[in-house]
């Protein structure tokens, strides 16, 4: 897993190809999917650690800006 984002104590990890975890403070708060996941993969890693919140998006870019919109909509 690598962090591929960081924007202050929030972090957006990549799992596995195309599934990403959004973080703050190292607890998992939510998760994005993109269409280059493999399916099964992403089942496994949606159904781990019982998240409620799971975005689908179609590429990188698009979980890159979900997770900005996501760490933007908190720090209200």
């Amino acid at each position: 897993m690598s962090i591929t984002q960081r924007t202050g104590r929030w972090t957006l990890d990549e799992k596995a190809p195309g599934v990403y975890l959004i973080k703050r403070r190292g607890d998992l708060r939510a998760k994005v999917v993109t269409a280059e996941s493999d399916p099964d993969d992403a089942l496994d890693y949606l159904l781990d650690d019982g998240v409620g919140a799971v975005y689908e998006v179609d590429c990188e870019e698009a979980a890159r800006e979900r997770f900005r919109n996501y760490v933007e909509a908190r720090a209200r």
